[in-house]
């Protein structure tokens, strides 16, 4: 599990899932067309053969209980009903490797669907991801060729963690059902693995960089002399310090269209601070 995850799940794992929908945003645009590209357009024609308009990257929006939240509204402002039950949102996902955290895009809480809870079997976050990885062999892997990929993930999650048969409504089941990846990914023949290299490098430097296996090395603190500390009273350095301030005045002038200045000055003495 990434570190990033894991520290999530030690601040809000144990609280109470709220509600749980199913997420999804169409993929588009540069993934599509270099798989098109790498297979000669067969890509596009497999996605039509199977009856894929749209490509979706799924994923999910849980809904917890946030035990602070209401002594933080009482202390702002004041009236807040002891009642009151406060809530965040975290998006669960898998790309290269498995994600959680606050949804940023407003794309990504438009097309929603609801996935019921068992209401008489409360369900924590740390409950919901556990069980499913401990059934799941596939559960931190990611090879799209082989049908591992966000929608299985999600759809795994949900059925193991038996939220499936309280789903009534069609449309979240077609929205739930993966595409069949395999099949689409087949199309680019002996270039297969490249999609599948692409992802294990991603997640490999993931996790190098995020799960701080490279130790930055800081930067030391250069050192600067003073202006006053330096030796500078030969006329060789005084003379070079009168040259540089000249050159700066005269690209001065210029930008602000005044007359050229007049030569440089012979003498150090002569020179202007």
């Amino acid at each position: 599990m990434p570190l990033r995850v894991r520290n999530l799940l030690e601040k809000v794992g144990d609280e109470l899932i709220l509600k749980i929908q199913l997420g999804r945003t169409p993929i588009q645009g540069f993934p599509i067309k270099i798989l098109d590209c790498l297979s000669h357009s067969k890509f596009t024609n497999k996605q039509l053969e199977l009856g894929y308009d749209e490509i979706y990257h799924n994923y999910l929006l849980i809904t917890i209980k946030n035990s602070h939240g209401p002594y933080v509204l009482q202390h702002m402002l004041g009236n807040v009903s002891q009642n009151a039950i406060a809530s965040t949102v975290l998006k669960l996902e898998k790309t290269e490797r498995i994600a959680l955290k606050y949804p940023t895009i407003p794309d990504e809480l438009i097309d929603v669907y609801d996935i019921p809870l068992t209401s008489n079997k409360p369900l924590t976050l740390n409950q919901l991801i556990s069980t499913a990885s401990n059934v799941d062999k596939n559960f931190y892997r990611y090879d799209v060729g082989e049908n591992n990929m966000c929608q299985t993930f999600v759809e795994n999650i949900i059925d193991i963690n038996g939220l499936m048969p309280n789903i009534v409504d069609q449309a979240t089941f077609n929205a739930l059902k993966p595409i069949n990846a395999k099949a689409l990914i087949s199309t680019l023949g002996s270039r297969s693995n490249i999609v599948k290299m692409a992802t294990d490098l991603s997640a490999k430097s993931d996790k190098l960089i995020y799960d701080h296996k490279i130790k930055w090395k800081k930067s030391q603190t250069k050192e600067f002399v003073l202006l006053s500390d330096a030796n500078v009273t030969d006329s060789e350095s005084i003379n070079a310090i009168c040259n540089v301030i000249f050159e700066l005045e005269q690209n001065a002038r210029w930008l602000l269209h005044c007359t050229p200045p007049q030569s440089p000055p012979e003498s150090p003495v002569r020179c202007r601070f």
